[in-house]
């Protein structure tokens, strides 16, 4: 990469980061719930029934497998999740319109269900290339259930801590 390519993308964050607080709050806000010890314990025990379950491998396997994917997870999520936000923002301010068309602001119920999704999407696919370099399974036979586990995790987030968003 160039100096004028870093340059232009520098310029292009400043330019889009008084925007973004719509959709990377809530992604900062979720990403505290889930980095709670309530939510981790249950979501550990949540997907450690699901690798368990759908990759046929011991308990002992299984434990250390959902440990290490959500270890990972939840240290790359720290830095993606955010991200991920300040990309929505991207999509939601300059292709859909939405400040213009539909007067969204800042913490909308849309940034937030769309915020949930790229959570659980963002763990999944995490998860799911961890399980595929670990078990030699391919991303398509992991990415469903795996979804649903993250899913299930990211709904426990919600329920404990909603009244914090």
């Amino acid at each position: 990469m160039n100096i004028k390519n870093i340059a232009l993308s520098i310029i292009f964050f400043i330019l889009i980061l008084p925007t973004a607080a719509d959709v990377v709050w809530p992604s900062l806000y979720i990403t505290k719930g889930m980095l709670s010890l309530k939510v981790i314990f249950l979501g550990l025990i949540i997907e450690l029934f699901f690798v368990k379950y759908f990759t046929k491998i011991d308990w002992k396997k299984a434990s250390i497998i959902t440990i290490l994917m959500n270890l990972i997870t939840a240290i790359l999520g720290i830095l993606l999740i955010p991200l991920s936000g300040l990309g929505a923002e991207f999509v939601f301010e300059f292709v859909f319109h939405a400040y213009d068309k539909f007067g969204i602001g800042t913490f909308h119920w849309s940034h937030w269900f769309v915020s949930y999704l790229l959570v659980i999407f963002i763990n999944t696919l995490i998860e799911g290339v961890f399980i595929k370099l670990s078990l030699k399974l391919n991303l398509k036979q992991t990415f469903w259930w795996l979804f649903v586990a993250n899913g299930i995790s990211v709904l426990l987030c919600v329920i404990f801590y909603w009244k914090h968003f």
